[in-house]
């Protein structure tokens, strides 16, 4: 049975679903069966077109038709499975494109064959946006979205290298039909692992469709890709490329102004403003159109100029496969925890941009081993750690109602880079071969060589490609420190004292809702996040429906207060990793507080000392920090039982135990100066032994802490509190020592009482 995740605002962060791997599975079955597409059918043209009988132009709208679908619609995809639910879009695209895929192997002719690849597209389009929105909200813990990251990252950057492979297979041992078959063979164990494993999504508050965006958007990017693949059969300067190009642009641009106005925007403005999403995209957009420097024109090297069969041609391409998938796995795994985005996306743009360099060298006698496979496997290891790295922090962050736009958002990216690649890539080749056979008319291996050039060229092309991502992601990518997973919301406003990120990953955004004791949203509540130290990190306030979105740059423990007038303030602790929390804070009407001061032992007023109020049950109801005069002031409390805890620097922590009537109740809250208990062991000729052990027992006979010496005997303890001590010292025999602390930092030398040897 699956697990259900509620994804709006509920209160606290979800428990990850039991059956989260299975769920991978049959995500990384969707998602494959989809990349697959994108260049299996390629294999198989010129067998289709030998059974259907169409001319080369219809071989184009093979391709054509489906990238025009599925690129065009991915944005209203990624926005249904936010209105409908997830795993009921998920299965609803594994369905249609398997009913589409049969329809395409049965196909009697061209024109069937071509609606069918259509209808490929537009279901492509509802399943990829909600297979990665599944993806990121099915993971949550850090090291298992890695993980998990770096297998979809795997499979989606090798499924068009995995689809040559495969096609040409199907295509020499089978039929081309079975380029189409075999997604249905995909989509039946996937369908089935969906209804069993994928947990079911509700949305808490459903978006609503904004229809004259979803006109603007899908045009403008229909007019975008239209436009590029016309630009393999037509000039340039044809108006069948220029214009719907221009179009394509027009319309786009009002999209982006229509959504800044938009009440229900398709694409939320917020999702794109953030810089590390931004760097991501770009960095997927421009790979994607690099990618096909490799995959399509190394294809025609392979096959054309070193005779490759089909079959031996994909299976060649298996190492970058390989390195890909090494790569992704290094990345997600290993070294974007340790170095960040902002070192492992510009250094697999270095892998890839080298080994694209590297292909330039190729020539009419090149081997394999020698001469095409160390350049694909830096290639493929470059791809790996740019591509799932920028595709996990594409989507890191954004808040659960905006998890199926912003995947689509991805998957745009990637399919407009490859309309692009392909087109400009294409044409350029194209270009190339004419100029060299100008050139070269008396040569007898013109056209080989012609052919070779064109493909030097593609690669130099691509290569570039790689080094503008390296620049972009070099420049707008925060570091690691300061990077930051935001959850978009309402203003954050960012304090002295403590730095506000829009977007990353080595912290993460607290979102929810505030209301009352009975439900009602609480609106205009001020919202604080404090560190444990008491120092304010970032603040915002509560929107009209209580729901509020306030981002940090701060990891690890932290303390989320509300507070609105005549309510008592809401204190709660949070663990923030990289993960998004979801907490929703009550807060009730006030009647008492507490209020006093916090001195040091001499009576002398500490101020700055942040102050908390612990219910019965254990858990931070409210804090304040005491004043320059040490005063301290809690309001809003319910009447009970509290107890007050302090710390500050230097001194051991404190708590008194404290009762809330209906007025302002008094207390005093006293913290000790820690003492320091360090000294020297030693023998009797002044040798210091190898690793000395000294024991620190209270009066009660409890043992505080156990040190190791040093090199040069010497030890150390610290945060004591003023009482009598034994140090009990390792030796033969060993050495037992009274201390009495006094307050100040004692030095005790230990000497044993027998000679080391």
């Amino acid at each position: 049975m699956a697990d259900t995740i509620r994804t709006g605002p509920t209160g606290q962060t979800p428990a990850q679903p039991k059956h989260r791997w299975w769920a991978l599975v049959v995500i990384g079955l969707a998602q494959l069966m989809v990349m697959l597409d994108a260049s299996i059918v390629s294999i198989a043209l010129p067998s289709a077109q030998n059974s259907l009988g169409f001319d080369n132009t219809g071989r184009q709208w093979i391709v054509t038709a489906y990238s025009l679908a599925f690129g065009s619609l991915l944005l209203l995809g990624g926005r249904l499975a936010d209105l409908f639910g997830r795993k009921t879009t998920f299965i609803i695209g594994i369905a249609g494109f398997a009913a589409a895929s049969a329809v395409g192997g049965a196909a009697n002719g061209f024109t069937m064959l071509v609606v069918a690849r259509a209808v490929q597209g537009l279901f492509a389009a509802l399943l990829a946006p909600a297979a990665l929105s599944l993806l990121t909200t099915t993971f949550t813990d850090t090291k298992e979205r890695a993980r998990a990251f770096g297998i979809f990252g795997a499979i989606s950057s090798s499924g068009g290298a995995l689809g040559l492979v495969l096609g040409g297979l199907l295509t020499e041992y089978l039929n081309w039909r079975w380029t189409m078959y075999v997604n249905d063979a995909i989509a039946v164990p996937a369908l089935i692992g969906a209804v069993l494993f994928i947990p079911r999504s509700i949305p808490a508050q459903r978006p609503q469709l904004d229809i004259p965006g979803v006109v603007l958007v899908s045009s403008g990017l229909f007019g975008i890709v239209y436009g590029f693949a016309n630009a393999e059969t037509h000039d340039w300067d044809n108006w069948m490329t220029w214009g719907f190009l221009a179009a394509g642009s027009v319309l786009l641009l009002a999209f982006f102004l229509w959504q800044t106005r938009a009440k229900h925007p398709v694409l939320p403005v917020r999702i794109l403003v953030d810089r590390d999403r931004a760097a991501s995209l770009s960095a997927l957009l421009i790979s994607s159109a690099g990618m096909f420097g490799v995959l399509l024109f190394l294809t025609y090297y392979l096959q054309s100029t070193l005779g490759y069969s089909p079959v031996k041609s994909g299976v060649a391409f298996l190492p970058l496969v390989g390195a890909l998938m090494v790569g992704s796995q290094l990345a997600t795994n290993w070294l974007v925890p340790k170095l960040g985005p902002k070192v492992v996306v510009p250094c697999g743009a270095v892998l890839a941009t080298g080994g694209l360099v590297w292909l330039t060298r190729l020539d009419l006698h090149s081997g394999y081993a020698g001469h095409v496979l160390p350049p694909i496997l830096l290639v493929g290891g470059g791809i790996g750690l740019l591509m799932t790295t920028s595709m996990s922090r594409a989507t890191l962050g954004v808040r659960a109602d905006d998890q199926g736009v912003a995947s689509a958002a991805v998957n745009t990216t990637q399919q407009v880079g490859g309309a692009i690649g392909t087109a400009l890539l294409n044409t350029l080749a194209a270009s190339a071969v004419t100029d060299y056979t100008k050139d070269h008319l008396t040569d007898p291996l013109v056209q080989e060589k012609a052919a070779l050039h064109s493909y030097a060229v593609t690669y130099w092309w691509a290569a570039g490609f790689f080094a503008v991502a390296l620049i972009i992601t070099v420049v707008m990518f925060r570091s690691k420190k300061s990077s930051t997973a935001p959850v978009e919301g309402p203003r954050a406003t960012p304090l002295a004292t403590g730095a506000v990120g829009t977007g990353g990953d080595d912290a993460s955004a607290i979102h929810g809702r505030v209301c009352d004791g009975v439900g009602n949203p609480a609106p205009h509540t001020a919202i604080t996040v404090l560190d444990t130290a008491g120092r304010q990190l970032a603040r915002t306030t509560s929107r009209e429906d209580g729901s509020y979105a306030v981002d940090t740059a701060e990891r690890g423990t932290l303390v989320l207060v509300g507070s609105a007038p005549d309510h008592q303030p809401r204190a709660v602790t949070l663990v923030l990793n990289e993960t998004p929390v979801s907490h929703d804070l009550v807060i009730l009407r006030s009647t008492g507080g507490l209020a006093g001061t916090v001195c040091g032992g001499d009576g002398e007023a500490l101020s700055d000392v942040p102050v908390q109020a612990t219910d019965r049950r254990g858990e931070v109801t409210a804090s304040t920090t005491s004043g320059n005069d040490g005063s301290y002031r809690i309001s809003d409390l319910l009447p009970g039982h509290y107890t007050l805890s302090a710390s500050a620097p230097g001194h051991l922590p404190a708590t008194v135990p404290a009762s809330v009537r209906a007025e302002d109740t008094p207390g005093e809250v006293r913290l000790f100066v820690a003492a320091t208990l360090r000294g020297r062991v030693h023998s009797q000729d002044g040798r210091t032994p190898d690793n000395a052990r000294v024991t620190l027992i209270d009066a009660a006979g409890d043992v505080v802490a156990t040190r190791t010496t040093s090199a040069d005997g010497s030890y150390s303890f610290t945060g004591l509190s003023i009482q009598q001590y034994t140090l009990i010292t390792s030796g033969n025999p060993p050495v037992a020592t009274p201390v009495t602390l006094n307050g100040s930092h004692d030095g005790v030398d230990i000497l044993l009482s027998r000679k080391e040897p």
